[in-house]
């Protein structure tokens, strides 16, 4: 029997995590990223997209299609909590869920099918309510028989859409679509397609079960994938991490090659948010950092780059993580331009693993350093400013 596996994937959710806060800004015009004359775009409202708003836009291109546009400073502190929330609400359906990033999953509904003998697309039409009631978190929601074609049916309508596309009406809803539709088809990839005649992804499926010499040339050996994907024969399986992981890792394509600093590191503290999220899962803490970018360069031959640095201590400080890493790239960016960046964390011990191998001293620093950044943490968010620092910050940083 065929499973039932459900995407998930919160619309938008940077910008509805700040309308949760400030519900005044529904329906306007807002972006969520950097200002000043290097920010960048990192998502914005659906209002503020109807002006020709996109991801990845310098703000001040933004700025000047849409002159009452709003910006905002990531919170990925508050982003981190409602992401928890969303993934805790879940586990009301399955325990088999597969968390892709800060903002979508992958679950497993075969077992509450089959327990409740319930219609699914009320089953997703209640789930879709009960989130919005429960935490006002806003959702798209796909169904396949398999992770890719699950993922395929939660980008067909949004936002707020409910797509089941079953492996007989493969066919007729996906291979219509362009080809640029088919998830992992990038920008760049989507022209040199056109290119030799593919625009469909029908026209794809055609190509790789013909063995297209030019499509073998230009994707390689993941050409014979492809109609796996397409006949609903691909993996399965939620990945719910029992194993235990050597390292957790995010990467992220660019949407367009850029040696702007401010634009990648917009990108890369995504990737990071992602990892941490997955750290604190874990419950473990960490002493190896590594920055992997590809340069535009490089495409060709998929050639990274990687910097990695081990700390003196095991560490699950997410402000200490999201600095250094941060200083790692700035130190070891070539100032080429880049199309691909990622963060990875390795090196893992559980808290008593890591108690257990310091002094007295060292441990009663390590929790006098963790209270005061808790309680700096906390006076910031009072003044809703960051206003307090600890005094060795400011002294590295000088």
């Amino acid at each position: 029997m065929s499973k039932i596996i459900v995407h998930i994937d919160l619309d938008a959710f940077f910008c509805r995590a700040e309308e949760i806060k400030n519900p005044s800004l529904e329906g306007t015009p807002f972006i969520v990223g950097g200002d000043g004359r290097k920010g960048i775009v990192s998502t914005c409202s659906y209002k503020a997209r109807e002006y020709g708003i996109h991801s990845g836009m310098p703000t001040f291109q933004a700025k000047m299609l849409c002159k009452n546009l709003k910006i905002l400073p990531c919170d990925f502190e508050f982003y981190n909590l409602l992401s928890k929330e969303f993934i805790n609400y879940l586990h009301k359906y399955s325990n088999l869920i597969q968390q892709m990033s800060i903002d979508e999953c992958f679950l497993d509904l075969t077992n509450y099918y089959n327990k409740n003998n319930c219609n699914i697309n009320k089953t997703l039409i209640m789930m879709q309510k009960e989130l919005y009631d429960k935490t006002k978190l806003k959702c798209s929601i796909g169904v396949g028989t398999t992770k890719f074609i699950a993922k395929m049916a939660s980008d067909y309508k949004k936002p707020l859409g409910i797509t089941i596309i079953r492996n007989k009406d493969i066919e007729k809803i996906l291979f219509p679509l362009p080809v640029k539709n088919f998830f992992g088809i990038g920008k760049k990839t989507y022209p040199k397609l056109q290119a030799i005649g593919i625009e469909t992804i029908g026209d794809l499926y055609n190509a790789s079960l013909n063995g297209n010499s030019k499509l073998i040339n230009l994707l390689g050996n993941y050409t014979y994938d492809i109609p796996l994907f397409l006949e609903g024969k691909s993996s399965d399986v939620i990945e719910t991490s029992i194993e235990e992981p050597k390292s957790i890792g995010m990467s992220r394509t660019l949407d367009y090659d850029t040696n702007n600093v401010e634009v990648i590191q917009n990108f890369l503290n995504n990737e990071i948010t992602n990892v941490l999220i997955s750290l604190k899962k874990e419950g473990k803490f960490i002493k190896t950092i590594t920055i992997s970018y590809k340069n535009a360069s490089h495409e060709t031959n998929f050639k990274m780059t990687s910097f990695s640095k081990t700390f003196k201590e095991y560490t699950k400080d997410e402000s200490f993580i999201r600095n250094e890493a941060n200083k790692l790239f700035l130190k070891s960016f070539n100032k080429e331009a880049i199309r691909l960046i990622g963060f990875s964390i390795k090196n893992f011990k559980n808290k008593n693993e890591v108690i257990t191998q310091m002094t007295f001293d060292d441990y009663k620093y390590h929790e006098k350093e963790s209270t005061s950044f808790l309680l700096i943490n906390e006076l910031n968010r009072e003044f809703n400013k960051k206003i307090f620092i600890k005094c060795s910050d400011k002294l590295n940083k000088d």
